[in-house]
Parts: structure tokens; C-alpha cells; sequence
């Protein structure tokens, strides 16, 4: 069988790797209205509520991946909290991958 249309192929080197950086996040128990509080442990500043754990895990992960992009654009180290912050009783830990 001869191909005269055979898919393009790609090197090594024209394939880059996406990053993925650790979210690891820190929930509250619900308070007297329903609403949890979010704080990412391995990166200070960053911190949301939401009445579900998905609206709050969405909008941590969106604020931690603006703040990595503008390390990254502005070509500085990544301040990573090492070692993260604990829970602390009553709080549960959730670890996200993130890719930019």
C-alpha cells in the first residue's frame, strides 16, 4: 500500500512539556451559613470561600495559576511554602494538579 498523503510527524524538539504545579489546599469546616474558606498551603496570599467545595476549589485553583503564569512571565523563583502549612483540627487537605 503507498501513502501519497501521510500524516506530518513530529520531533522530540518540537514537542514542550505543559507544567504542572502542586495545589495543595486547606478546608475549613462549614460555618454557621454554609460557606467554606480555602487556603493554599504551599503558597502564601492565596485564599477564596464558597458554599460548595467545587466553587471554592475552583476559584483557589484559578488565582493560584494567575500567580504562577506572572512568576513565570516575570522570570522569578516561585515562592513555595516548604514545608506547607498543616491543617489545623477540623480542616481537610485537597491536592490538585495544576497546568498552565
Amino acid at each position: 500500500m503507498n501513502d501519497t498523503n501521510p500524516l506530518p510527524q513530529i520531533s522530540m524538539a518540537d514537542c514542550q512539556p505543559v507544567p504542572v504545579f502542586n495545589c495543595h489546599v486547606i478546608l475549613s469546616p462549614s460555618d454557621a451559613d454554609g460557606r467554606r474558606t480555602g487556603r493554599v498551603a504551599n503558597l502564601a496570599g492565596i485564599t477564596a470561600t464558597g458554599v460548595t467545595e467545587r466553587d471554592l476549589l475552583t476559584s483557589v485553583m484559578k488565582q493560584f495559576k494567575a500567580v504562577i503564569q506572572q512568576y513565570i512571565r516575570e522570570e522569578k523563583p516561585i515562592p513555595f511554602v516548604d514545608p506547607p502549612e498543616t491543617p489545623r483540627v477540623g480542616e481537610v487537605e485537597r491536592f490538585i494538579p495544576v497546568h498552565l
